[in-house]
């Protein structure tokens, strides 16, 4: 039989997590701000130098491997939930007038455990972009490695399977040993062959590999899978959970980070301070005791889902052995924390990032803990630009009108909002002998035997989602006199013409330098200028992949968990609908050809005979994300309305780098999940290059040592590990001097919140679940 091999099952003991309520050390070299796929690639990175010490912040808790976040086939039905932020745009007004849901990952592995799990990097150009744009070193050829770095791929077992699939992987662009598991579903939707044959009669080429830089095509998607559980590979399970064990980098979740300290000061009072009991939390996050990641689950788990009741993750228990793996002794450090009193915002042109201040929940009292080195942002597009505003680094005005005091004045921190909005349109296929993944809703024979087969060997319908087999037609591909129409309009476009009238002028001018990239992009027959998202049941999604409507995320008041103003301004730039618009009326010829016959589509939304006022409208009715939001703390340069530089440096700040999709210039086309590993490891050659001696925590006041009133939940163990994938990176080094650890620890002898009472040390048993 099949193997099937698990780190560490939900069979593991109580025993196995580190004991509750472990406080933090008062200073870490290094302090990470978020835990999703960028956080968690540059706390592994760092923390594999055992002379510094890291610290990652997350606001959400740890999954505890539910089937509905780690079975495939339950995509999307997770958004909405614990693991969800929550959040809603404001009205888009240039829509139909009503607020969109924004999914965004709030958990240990951020959007990694919400997401589609389709693994594309987007185009060629689409990077050299970048490098027009200011941004040495973020070309194709510079991020190639990082993003073959960050890959464990599997190609596609069966020969057959690959070529009724079109898929040709080019060996040459993948990595095969990386942290993060790349593969295929155990189980195809057939439809998607005709949609590949449909697309063929109407002059779509097939891009063989949709990885390889030329993703102007139709292509068979991989996901972030494991090839063998044929389970999510989240970035929690790919970048920590192997190396949760090192003694040098800790992770405290259900943490919100509430504002950054600059020389030992803070631009907003209003973020120190606890809010009454019955005040509105706001942003997801809820008010509660924190436990082992905020929510009771245990540390470095990487669980298969839960077997139906009755059986077992592995199928017949005559297959199920269970083995003792290992014991070992794990160290904890108990500290007290340290508490800043308010100051005074620092005078001169010099900022220096020294620490940050947070609390598990408005109610809360604030915690402070300093960096010694660098304060590294990943919170994600649509928080990090809250948290610098909050902490006083935005567009000086907008501050001042919330009481913030204005540190720094970067006008482009929450600008340049950009999302693919994608539109549903709806063509059911009516033949009965076609798998299709509505079955999964409505046929519960369909389900049982998808279901027997999951658990018994890992095939079946519920190993993929809905959606593999997709296309990023060029403009060319599929009308050329449109594409050289909206081209020429896009090139000859007012800058001012589409953007709030109170638009700063270095803003203005770096759109008018991505308007000139993107109506290149959309004439060229090698870009995709949209994506079709085949979910093999009649749903041709289409969504725009040039966006040139561009939105914000502004402050909506001064405490720090209010949610943020989100306003993509979907729709704003008229261009954006005439893409759809076209890509709607391709759809229509898509469903006619004699490969898609065969599937009996009805077009159902947008009706036959629709207009293009019509369709227009529709798109404005359906519009909505699809959950690529990007570009709010832009690399490029600051006289263009840039918030970093080519090396992630928040522009004139000190030591305070971001290192999300926020900083993405231009949204690539593709699913940005492969980018932001990519990126997010390409900054450590930073780090090695550009080793500037951090400035001293600096404070006129008093600072108290204070027991904290909130316990926080870290990772802090022996045995350090490190992944083979990353060895032949350069470590980075550092010319400040370094903290032993030990100075700043006040040790404690109080017993540890556990179910049953542990003292310092803890013998960790786990279990391995194993399969023959």
């Amino acid at each position: 039989m099949l193997g099937y091999r698990v780190c560490a099952s939900i069979l593991l003991p109580s025993a196995v997590a580190l004991p509750l309520n472990t406080p933090l050390l008062s200073s870490y070299d290094y302090i990470i701000v978020g835990g999703g796929a960028s956080g968690l690639t540059v706390a592994n990175r760092l923390s594999e130098d055992p002379s510094v010490t890291v610290l990652l912040l997350e606001a959400g808790p740890a999954d505890t491997g539910e089937d509905i976040v780690m079975i495939p086939g339950f995509i999307g039905h997770d958004i909405g939930g614990k693991y969800d932020w929550n959040l809603s745009t404001v009205a888009q007004t240039f829509l139909d007038g009503n607020a969109r849901s924004v999914p965004s990952g709030r958990a240990l592995g951020g959007g990694t455990l919400l997401n589609g799990m389709l693994w594309s990097r987007g185009g060629r150009e689409d990077y050299e972009d970048w490098v027009r744009l200011g941004n040495p070193g973020w070309g194709w050829d510079d991020m190639l490695p990082y993003f073959m770095k960050s890959e464990m791929f599997t190609p596609m077992r069966d020969a057959r399977t690959a070529e009724e699939y079109s898929v040709r992987e080019d060996r040459s662009v993948h990595g095969y040993a990386g942290p993060v598991n790349v593969s295929y579903p155990n189980y195809q939707w057939n439809s998607s062959i005709s949609l590949f044959s449909g697309l063929a009669e109407l002059g779509i080429p097939i891009a063989y590999d949709p990885n390889a830089g030329d993703v102007a095509g139709a292509s068979f998607l991989p996901f972030n899978l494991d090839p063998v559980t044929q389970t999510r590979h989240t970035a929690r399970r790919a970048y920590y959970d192997s190396i949760a064990n090192r003694p040098n980098l800790w992770v405290a979740t259900g943490q919100t980070v509430t504002q950054i300290l600059f020389n030992g000061a803070q631009g907003n009072a209003d973020a120190s301070t606890a809010a009454p009991s019955d005040m509105f939390v706001g942003q997801g996050s809820s008010p509660g005791t924190v436990g082992i990641f905020g929510d009771g689950s245990m540390l470095n788990v990487s669980s298969l889902p839960p077997s139906p009741s009755g059986g077992s993750a592995a199928g017949p228990s005559s297959t199920l052995h269970r083995r003792l793996l290992v014991t070992r002794i794990w160290q904890t450090r108990k500290t007290v924390l340290s508490k800043t009193r308010r100051q005074t915002a620092p005078s001169g042109p010099s900022l220096n990032a020294t620490g940050v201040e947070f609390a598990p929940n408005a109610q809360s009292l604030r915690q402070t803990i300093s960096a010694t080195r660098e304060v590294i942002l990943a919170a994600g597009a649509i928080h990090t630009p809250q948290l610098l505003m909050l902490s006083g680094i935005g567009p000086a005005s907008s501050l001042q009108a919330l009481g913030i005091t204005p540190l720094q004045d970067l006008p482009g921190v929450g600008q340049n909002l950009q999302d693919h909005m994608q539109v549903w349109c709806w063509y059911p296929y009516h033949n009965a002998y076609t798998s299709n993944p509505t079955e999964l809703n409505t046929n519960q024979t369909f389900v049982d035997e998808a279901w027997h087969d999951y658990w018994s060997s890992r095939t079946g319908p519920f190993t993929s989602g809905a959606i593999d087999g997709v296309a990023f037609p060029s403009l060319p591909h599929i009308n050329p006199l449109a594409a050289a129409s909206i081209s020429s309009l896009a090139a000859s476009q007012d800058p001012r013409a589409f953007l709030p009238p109170t638009t700063h002028p270095n803003l203005l001018a770096g759109f008018s330098a991505q308007l000139s990239l993107l109506a290149t992009a959309l004439q060229d027959p090698r870009r995709a200028a949209y994506e079709l998202i085949n979910a093999n049941d009649g749903d041709l999604t289409v969504a725009s992949m040039r966006p040139l409507s561009r939105g914000s995320v502004t402050l909506a008041s001064s405490l720090p968990f209010t949610p943020p103003l989100i306003d993509p301004r979907y729709g704003s730039n008229p261009l954006d609908l005439q893409v759809l618009r076209e890509a709607i009326r391709f759809n229509a010829r898509l469903i006619n050809t004699t490969a898609m016959s065969e599937l009996a589509p009805e077009q159902v939304y947008p009706p036959v005979g629709a207009t293009d006022e019509e369709v227009e409208g529709y798109v404005r009715n359906k519009g909505q994300t699809e959950y690529h939001y990007s570009g709010t703390t832009a690399m490029m340069p600051r006289e263009l309305g840039g918030v970093v530089d080519a090396e992630l440096r928040v522009y004139g700040v000190a030591n305070l780098r971001v290192v999300d999709t926020g900083v993405f210039p231009l949204v690539p086309a593709g699913h940005l999940q492969a980018v932001v590993y990519g990126a997010a490891d390409i900054i450590k050659a930073a780090w090695t290059s550009s080793r500037v001696a951090p400035a001293p925590f600096e404070s006129s006041s008093t600072v108290d040592s204070v027991a904290t009133t909130d316990p926080i939940v870290v990772s802090a163990a022996s045995d350090p590990g490190t992944l083979s994938s990353l060895a032949d990176v350069a470590t980075a080094t550092s010319e400040s001097t370094q903290r032993t650890p030990t100075a700043d620890v006040a040790t404690t002898e109080a017993p540890i919140a556990v179910p049953t009472p542990i003292t310092d040390v803890v013998v960790v048993t786990t279990w391995v679940t194993v399969y023959t």
